[in-house]
């Protein structure tokens, strides 16, 4: 039977899988997209979940900041941000009292036209747009601790805006459990230092593909801690449907919108498997800018493959392996002890890479790897502990090889899904 999967946002791979081997295939489950997306996000900023409407909260705003994701996320920024604009003016708000800041975390700046393919040419056109930069000490301030003792740095010029509205998308996370809602505060525009904290708490939990899908665990209590006392008052986040359309908006109260949108969220991203697999063919889809990013796709993978089976990790990763962590590569074949016992001496300079690290070594002691990637060199991939393949059909040959011909195979056509035995 042969098996069709995205290779990046314009291309595929295809593989062919005996059909006695097949166990299942999955993608992101259909949904409708809205009809008017637009309209549908007119009236929900005008009647919003558990908040005032924006117009009221923006009247006596002398200063927003608009908070949105970076390019390694499938948000339509560009039909978003425009009625949210259109909202502000109609409160008073002027275009040259707002600032859209893209909340990197420790993601690389984007260039100038990704920014322009991004947000919309008429956004950049119309509105300052600014690149966080977790390192600049001029634009970082020290806002003191939360109640569970996380120090809270964070963008001055985020903190000190009279209205903080964050865009963004709502999938399952490794580290957060589901991205969205306070996200886009924590990690997105806080100092590296307490990005660091709640990254090291996740890459801890063992395992850590526990985390995926839950909402109730120390991480998110963090991040939602942190964004609340930086100020996020307001959020729009979108939930895409098996097109990257949009099905649905939640939009409102920074935790009420974001609850209600994980639960709609389920229903496309937590497809039932009816059993654990030998072999996983995952494609990294949308999470494909470098192995930073598809290190997602993998743990998830990790839910649906029996231990000591093999993933076989389909990505382009134009941008190799992490281009603002080298340690990941340095010290990817490390074990999860070996991680550990090696953060714990100081010997990782970089904390977010040490976190990077511990989830990247779980993956390796729960499956054999098989990377296919024209991002990733041969050695790239030695580096991390993978095996190398050219063409998916040579990687599903080597499982089989290694596994036996009656190895049974699952496949996972989109990196932002988590797969399940039973309900999520």
């Amino acid at each position: 039977m042969r098996i069709t999967i995205p290779y990046g946002r314009e291309e595929t791979r295809h593989v062919d899988v005996p059909e006695e081997n097949l166990a299942w295939v999955i993608d992101r489950e259909h949904k409708p997209p809205l009809v008017d997306p637009v309209s549908t996000l007119k009236e929900a900023l005008r009647d919003p979940i558990d908040c005032p409407p924006l117009k009221e909260l923006a009247k006596e705003a002398r200063r927003v900041v608009i908070l949105v994701d970076d390019n390694t996320r499938p948000t339509p920024q560009h039909l978003i941000l425009p009625p949210i604009l259109d909202e502000l003016n109609d409160a008073g708000v002027s275009d040259d009292d707002i600032e859209i800041v893209i909340a990197l975390g420790t993601h690389r700046k984007m260039t100038g036209s990704e920014i322009e393919e991004k947000l919309g040419r008429s956004v950049v056109q119309r509105v300052r747009v600014h690149n966080f930069d977790c390192y600049n000490e001029g634009d970082l301030l020290n806002i003191g601790r939360t109640a569970s003792g996380v120090e809270v740095i964070v963008s001055r010029r985020v903190h000190s805006a009279d209205l903080i509205i964050g865009v963004g998308n709502i999938v399952p996370h490794c580290y957060a459990g589901w991205a969205g809602g306070g996200k886009i505060v924590q990690p997105g525009v806080c100092g590296v230092e307490t990005i660091e904290a709640t990254h090291i708490v996740a890459g801890r939990i063992h395992p850590i593909s526990g985390i995926v899908g839950a909402l109730d665990h120390p991480v998110r209590r963090m991040i939602d801690e942190i964004a609340l006392k930086v100020g996020l008052s307001f959020i729009v986040n979108t939930v895409l449907n098996e097109d990257d359309d949009i099905a649905d908006f939640v939009v409102g109260d920074p935790m009420k919108a974001f609850h209600r949108g994980v639960e709609l969220a389920r229903g496309i991203y937590c497809p039932a498997i009816p059993a654990l697999a030998d072999i996983i063919i995952v494609s990294s889809y949308p999470a494909d800018l470098e192995y930073w990013q598809s290190s997602k796709p993998a743990d998830y993978a990790c839910l649906g493959v029996k231990r000591g089976g093999t993933i076989i990790l389909v990505t382009p990763s134009p941008e190799g392996i992490s281009s603002m962590h080298p340690e990941l590569r340095e010290l990817g074949r490390l074990s999860y002890g070996e991680v550990v016992a090696a953060y714990e001496r100081g010997e990782i300079g970089d904390r977010i890479a040490a976190a990077a690290l511990m989830l990247h070594s779980q993956i390796r002691e729960h499956a054999n790897v098989i990377c296919v990637s024209h991002g990733m060199t041969k050695r790239d991939k030695e580096d991390l502990g993978f095996d190398h393949a050219e063409t998916v059909q040579e990687a599903l040959d080597m499982a089989f090889s290694a596994l036996g011909r009656g190895a049974k195979v699952g496949v996972m056509k989109c990196g932002d899904i988590m797969p399940k035995i039973g309900k999520c």
